[in-house]
């Protein structure tokens, strides 16, 4: 009788134990979407800034692809990892794909097309005003993953970033 007793009780335990994992699990990946939504914001600000500093105050979004971070695969024509201009409620998607994921050239890695293979993904939108002279007021919506054109992403899981981009220069360099 002792021992079922607390066999019943060990299984209420590990019962209520194993309920907890499903939640633990939603805020790792909540923790872990807010690091990389942003490092991913950053990134997009400094490119931004960069391409304003060297363009000057003629610059563009698609100006962007000459600023690509050496950590990514992929050639600056990569239109997955170009930063896009958005409107309205129009969306694009940035795929995130590390150069050699870490390995070193030494090591047997032969991906055929390494670009294929996206650690992180996101949906953005990116509106860009003119703010004051000289300077532009960035807008970027993100959302962890990807989601298809015409699918509109959770209104709960966005995440806003604002910054001023000021061209130093008036002219290109």
């Amino acid at each position: 009788m002792e021992v079922t007793l607390a066999l019943l009780v060990v299984a209420i335990g590990l019962t209520a134990t194993f309920a907890l994992f499903p939640e633990g699990l939603k805020a790792t990946r909540s923790a872990v979407n807010d690091t990389e939504i942003s490092l991913f914001s950053e990134y997009v600000f400094t490119t931004l800034d960069l391409t304003a500093i060297l363009k000057g105050a003629s610059w563009t979004v698609a100006d962007c692809k000459n600023f690509k971070s050496i950590a990514l695969a992929g050639d600056k024509n990569d239109s997955r990892s170009m930063l896009k201009e958005t409107s309205g409620n129009a969306t694009a998607v940035f795929y995130w794909v590390p150069k050699d994921y870490g390995v070193p050239n030494s090591q047997d890695y032969s991906a055929a097309n390494v670009s294929d293979f996206w650690t992180s993904a996101f949906t953005y939108q990116l509106e860009l005003f003119d703010w004051a002279e000289g300077s532009t007021y960035a807008r970027l919506v993100v959302w962890p993953g990807e989601y298809a054109a015409g699918i509109p992403p959770p209104e709960n899981e966005k995440r806003v970033f604002t910054r001023a981009i000021q061209a130093i220069r008036g002219e290109a360099l």
